[in-house]
């Protein structure tokens, strides 16, 4: 039985009169991709710390019940169950696509479940929404980056998992229609080696690679890199965006870090003044209480929060999924960047929201051109 945690504020002491929001969290927080889940959870601690120092939302204590999935199928069916069990109101899943789409026929009847990962694309239907673009939205992205370059070939390395087929898939639906000739690799999420799948993608006609790892895959990848002496710029995934990748590579820095991320993750890159000083305030007070920077990961699960806390603010009964759903396809949810969704997609966010960064003087900014 997988181990369910209660996270409490630490101002709410011991108190268990108090009414409550339970709401669930599966993130992943051992494992290959750990990473990505307790990046995500430590945004959603802080949250919890935020809104009940202030008295809570309608007067109830938010109360994080987290259940470590390690990103396997079968043990986030298992989280869910017994997150629901529990009678949790919103269920948060920070986990990756196998995972997250193994549990999304626990809540086909409610509650809500709200998750970040790219892939997901659930159906309008249904009570599951994407905070986050698309796949599709960030490898478009990097096609319109290499083409407004006058690149037209690229490389490209995918993991062999299911989060990795969703790549594959978004790359033959967006490059080709883009007139981008592209070269694929494939690696084992497991491989401690990539310099022989690389070394097929990465010719010298190809001046632009592109992998679509996370977590300990994507170190790989870029130490395959620098074993075979590379120069060309190389575009990581969003969810490397982050101090602790670049600290696991620094040693194999590609000369140009490039990467797919939201705009919020440079926030000289949001036109908007509401975004930006919402961003601000979340940076500031989140390395205040960590003592470290946010990143990519911390900001997506700021938009699974903040949807969570808007929902039950204005929603008389979050635990209606039917109230919740219609409220989340006609509010528009203010974040680090607005999230929205419709009647026709519950996924809140789309390619206009991405830019292509690089990691440049200990932070990353808009990319510069290819040169």
């Amino acid at each position: 039985m997988a181990a369910v945690v209660a996270l409490a504020s630490a101002s709410a002491g011991a108190q268990t009169s108090v009414p409550e929001w339970k709401i669930g969290v599966i993130a992943p927080t051992t494992g290959l991709i750990a990473t990505i889940g307790t990046r995500q959870l430590a945004s959603l601690q802080w949250w919890e710390r935020e809104v009940n120092a202030r008295n809570g939302i309608k007067g109830r204590r938010v109360v994080i019940r987290h259940c470590n999935d390690e990103a396997n199928p079968e043990k986030a069916v298992t989280c869910a169950r017994d997150l629901l069990a529990q009678g949790v109101v919103l269920l948060l899943n920070a986990s990756v696509t196998g995972p997250i789409r193994a549990t999304m026929p626990l809540v086909k009847n409610g509650p809500v479940m709200l998750t970040p990962s790219p892939n997901i694309l659930p159906e309008a239907s249904s009570y599951v929404f994407q905070t986050s673009p698309s796949d599709a939205d960030l490898v478009l992205a990097v096609a319109e980056y290499a083409k407004a370059n006058g690149v037209n070939r690229l490389g490209m390395v995918a993991a062999t998992d299911a989060s990795g087929e969703v790549g594959v898939a978004s790359a033959a639906a967006v490059f080709p229609r883009l007139g981008i000739q592209y070269s694929l690799a494939r690696i084992d999420l497991r491989a401690t080696d990539a310099t022989t799948q690389l070394s097929r993608v990465s010719g010298s006609d190809v001046p632009l690679l592109y992998s679509t790892y996370t977590g300990g895959g994507a170190v790989t990848v870029v130490k395959g890199y620098a074993n075979l002496g590379l120069a060309q710029p190389l575009v990581v995934s969003y969810a490397n965006i982050s101090d602790p990748f670049v600290a696991l590579i620094r040693s194999d820095l590609p000369k140009r870090l490039l990467g797919t991320a939201l705009r919020g993750v440079a926030p000289e890159l949001l036109s908007d003044a509401g975004e930006r000083e919402r961003t601000a305030y979340f940076t500031k007070s989140y390395e205040q209480w960590r003592g470290e920077r946010a990143d990519m990961l911390n900001l997506l699960a700021l938009g699974m929060a903040d949807a969570a806390e808007s929902i039950l603010t204005h929603v008389t009964d979050p635990a209606n999924a039917d109230a919740v759903k219609k409220y989340l396809e006609t509010t528009p949810i203010k974040s680090f960047q607005t999230i929205r969704f419709s009647p026709q997609s519950h996924v809140g966010m789309n390619a206009g929201d991405v830019a292509i960064v690089e990691y440049r003087g200990n932070r990353w900014t808009r990319a510069d051109p290819i040169r």
